[in-house]
């Protein structure tokens, strides 16, 4: 490090007369004073003194030997102040420059303690360069990740035909086949998180474990040198069917196509969050990669014994696309304003629920429910447009006597099976009539009943069953806006409350779900994160508790314990136990 050193020097005008008369020229070097002269300059620290100073530095010999040995001493005391001493030689104008070199040399002194080049050039260690951060390529970000919209792989070569015709011959069983053929489509593709968590649970509702197999013993290079490729490939595969799944009598249906419709229409609703904004954008994401992984299953010819149950299942990801974000839309947009409506005026879900502005959004310029006044006008002006002359009829008669009252209420599993927008006749009824100002045109939806795999089990008499196999037959038509019909499609199914009114009409409040037209689930799903119970299940805690409590009252009283009461003949009663406190 190159420092500044001050060395002390006599005071007093007369050592100054002699310091002046003994001292070299100004400028000079005189390295005799510190070191003998058979050290080079470089070697060794060098003394810089001036006449025009009482006072001698000690300076790092790099810095001499940048300046050629020469460097101006700083002036006397009184030549800063901007006084020239007189009994000093020099004009004002060299005792500037002299202070101007005192000054650089200071700053030089100081920069090289901190390890930072000197204005000559000078200076100890390097300053210690931080490490860049590496851009998205050198990490790997930018590269290809095999989930491109147009992404195919490339064609087999001799080789790699040779190599995989060994490891999926179709002489094999399909469990070991599979899992080959996820290790080696995991290792071709570039994963994120996200897209793992997607394809985990894809398979998980497959039947297909994801994690390190155990008791495999790892590989070395000894191993492997003595296993061929189906074998090695087999061994570090992360994906795995477990050994009940292989055969005999628990024997699992292989079944693409059911599996695909399972994942898309009941797990993912129920795992993921899909908003009705981006659910185009968050369904496609996830439909791409359980495609891109059945088209590599079909370019590489894992399973050509279900290579049409393959080729299903990719239909199913093209239906998802289709389907799945409108069910997201029409679940946020029904049941519509007239279904509303006739719930608030006839006791449904939405009756007294009306609240506009209110105190938790103060701001808000919306409503929560519907207000009395226009659930009215919204339910006469749509039953004078869509309804038959005789529900008018009994409408108006049973209005004017006051008996107006809901039939019945019951939940109900629907299948859309025909949608009916408003007509160019009803489209200008609502566009001329002063009460249907700011009303949608009404149309008309119309549904079937659906068995629901997760409809209840009812005990019922066989009379009773057959009603309601009768009442399952029965077709529904609802009074449904055209914003609200934009978001169905034929085939939709959905779980509400209906409402049958004593003059012929039926409505609809509150929804549970909607659903895509391929809705089902499999059994698989019931198993995700079951375990096999243990031959010895643990003994319940109350039972620990009692046997160590007995153990406790045979041994005696011990410390900390009272016994309530004492055990009565041979045996103890779980009353007969000591309470711990």
């Amino acid at each position: 490090m190159a420092h500044l050193q001050e060395i002390d020097a006599p005071t007093g005008s007369g050592a100054n007369h002699s310091q002046e008369n003994s001292l070299p020229a100004e400028g000079t070097v005189n390295d005799t004073a510190t070191m003998p002269n058979d050290h080079s300059i470089h070697d060794r620290e060098s003394v810089i003194s001036s006449p025009s100073v009482g006072r001698t530095f000690t300076v790092d010999p790099n810095l001499l030997a940048s300046s050629n040995g020469k460097y101006t001493a700083a002036p006397s005391d009184n030549a800063v102040n901007g006084n020239p001493d007189s009994s000093h030689p020099g004009t004002t104008d060299q005792l500037e420059a002299t202070t101007n070199g005192v000054q650089q040399l200071a700053v030089d002194a100081s920069t090289a303690a901190a390890g930072e080049p000197t204005s000559m050039g000078v200076g100890a260690a390097k300053k210690k360069s931080k490490s860049k951060k590496k851009s998205k390529s050198q990490r790997g970000l930018t590269a290809p990740t095999g989930f491109e919209e147009f992404y195919v792989d490339a064609p087999l070569t001799p080789a790699e035909y040779e190599v995989e015709k060994e490891l999926y011959d179709p002489e094999l069983v399909f469990s070991q086949r599979i899992e080959v053929a996820i290790q080696r489509y995991c290792a071709r593709r570039n994963m994120d998180s996200d897209k793992k968590d997607v394809f985990d649970k894809y398979l998980a509702l497959g039947g297909i474990s994801a994690g390190p197999k155990q008791f495999s013993g790892g590989l070395d290079a000894n191993a492997m040198s003595d296993m061929s490729a189906a074998d090695i490939a087999l061994m570090k595969a992360t994906h795995f069917v477990d050994i009940d799944k292989h055969g005999g009598e628990q024997a699992y249906e292989v079944d693409f196509v059911a599996c695909a419709k399972a994942f898309f229409s009941s797990r993912v609703p129920q795992l993921y969050y899909l908003s009705s904004v981006n659910a185009v954008k968050d369904v496609k994401a996830k439909t791409n990669i359980i495609r891109n992984f059945l088209k590599y299953l079909l370019h590489h010819d894992v399973c050509p014994e279900y290579k049409s149950q393959v080729i299903g299942a990719c239909d199913i990801c093209n239906l998802t696309d289709q389907e799945l974000p409108k069910t997201m839309k029409a679940q946020s947009y029904f049941p519509g304003d007239f279904q509303t409506a006739c719930s608030e005026i006839f006791g449904g879900i939405y009756q007294g629920k009306y609240a506009k502005n209110p105190h938790w959004a103060p701001d808000a310029e919306s409503y929560v429910g519907m207000s009395p006044e226009v659930a009215h006008r919204t339910f006469k002006i749509g039953l004078a447009a869509q309804a038959s002359d005789e529900v008018t009829k009994r409408y108006r008669e049973q209005n004017a006597a006051g008996n107006l009252e809901t039939l019945k209420v019951y939940n109900a599993c629907l299948e859309v099976t025909e949608l009916l927008p408003a007509d160019g006749g009803i489209r200008r009824f609502y566009a001329k009539h002063p009460a249907a100002k700011g009303l949608s045109a009404l149309g008309r939806l119309k549904a079937k009943s659906w068995d629901s795999p997760f409809k209840p089990f009812r005990d019922l008499t066989a009379e009773e069953r057959l009603a309601e196999t009768k009442s399952s037959m029965e077709l529904y038509e609802f009074f449904v806006e055209d914003y609200v019909l934009d978001t169905c499609f034929i085939g939709m199914k959905f779980e509400t409350t209906v409402h049958d009114l004593s003059f012929g009409l039926k409505f609809f409040d509150n929804i549970s779900g909607v659903f895509c037209s391929f809705y089902g689930t499999i059994p698989n799903e019931r198993l995700i994160g079951w375990r096999v119970p243990e031959d010895e299940p643990l003994a319940p805690r109350e039972k620990n508790m009692i046997t160590s409590a007995l153990e406790d009252v045979v041994g005696g009283e011990e410390e900390g314990t009272a016994v309530l009461a004492a055990p009565r003949g041979d045996g103890v009663n779980s009353e007969d136990i000591e309470e711990t406190w």
